[in-house]
């Protein structure tokens, strides 16, 4: 019983002072000397990505595209977006820490009775802090690498090659563009 007694008091004890209001630095003066009392801060940044890749703010997938008017070898065609081709990437992270953004372009666009169109015969002609290039057909392929937190803008503009000739049809796809950071 002694013991359960000193348990008790110990645990009630260190109850009290868990309850114990806490206070902050003061100082009194006196005789017209200024009181100082000092107060800490902290914000705490947590890595953040942010990346955009056609129209903002609409939750929609926009979608490029082109209508062929000329037969294969006539020359590369511009394609056109349902919404602007806007690339925004911002990043909040560690300091030297890279970014990289990715496509993920390894599907190809379908057209049914296993009709094809490599992303391969796509390109992308960018602006702003973007590099341009032409899909890889990889699921990782490299676009551009950035060091240190920031925000960076551009436009793309997609060119279909049209230098091959497919069955007549609709061809479908989708990139999946990827920002990441270690």
């Amino acid at each position: 019983n002694a013991h359960c007694l000193m348990v008790l008091l110990a645990l009630s004890l260190v109850l009290g002072l868990l309850s114990a209001p806490v206070y902050g630095e003061s100082n009194v003066a006196t005789g017209g000397a200024s009181p100082t009392a000092r107060l800490n801060f902290q914000i705490n940044t947590p890595t953040i990505l942010y990346l955009q890749v056609g129209s903002a703010g609409t939750g929609a997938v926009d979608t490029v595209s082109c209508n062929l008017t000329n037969i294969p070898g006539s020359g590369a065609v511009a394609m056109a977006s349902t919404g602007p081709s806007t690339v925004r990437v911002a990043a909040v992270v560690p300091t030297g820490q890279n970014v990289r953004l990715l496509a993920n372009s390894q599907t190809p666009l379908t057209a049914g009775g296993g009709n094809n169109i490599l992303f391969s015969q796509i390109s992308c002609a960018a602006t702003g802090n973007f590099s341009s290039y032409t899909f890889s057909d990889s699921n990782a392929q490299l676009l551009d690498t950035f060091t240190g937190s920031g925000d960076r803008n551009g436009i793309y503009a997609f060119t279909y090659a049209n230098d091959t000739f497919y069955a007549a049809g609709t061809y479908t796809g989708t990139v999946t563009y990827t920002l990441a950071s270690p």
